[in-house]
């Protein structure tokens, strides 16, 4: 099996998570560092890993938010970009369901892998 690349890791995340998900442009290099480093190098281990959590990751992504949080993304991307995903109950782009993903997988160790990226 070859190595997983970039463009795999979209196409797994374009075949298993909705598409409304897939409205922030990345190049997935960090994300795919990140599932290297955690031992998800293969197209085949990303699909079983993303479909294991799946049910769990969209239950997550539609929960409703608080009144601060509403207020706060109001003011950082407009009132039509919150009424569409409160309406369609979405809020993470495909990146941070990823990254959800491998918390769910990893916990604690991906949380201190998280911490110490974000501090650099």
């Amino acid at each position: 099996m070859t190595e997983l690349n970039e463009i795999e890791l979209y196409n797994v995340l374009c075949q298993t998570l909705p598409t409304q998900n897939d409205f922030y442009e990345t190049d997935y290099k960090e994300e795919l560092q990140e599932l290297l480093d955690f031992g998800i190098n293969t197209k085949v281990k990303l699909l079983d890993l993303v479909v294991k959590h799946r049910e769990t990751v969209l239950e997550i992504d539609s929960e409703d938010i608080d009144d601060y949080h509403k207020k706060f993304y109001i003011g950082e991307y407009g009132e039509d970009y919150v009424r569409t995903r409160i309406k369609n109950k979405f809020w993470f782009a495909y990146s941070g369901l990823l990254r959800i993903i491998l918390e769910l997988e990893f916990g604690e160790d991906y949380e201190k892998y998280s911490d110490k990226r974000d501090k650099i």
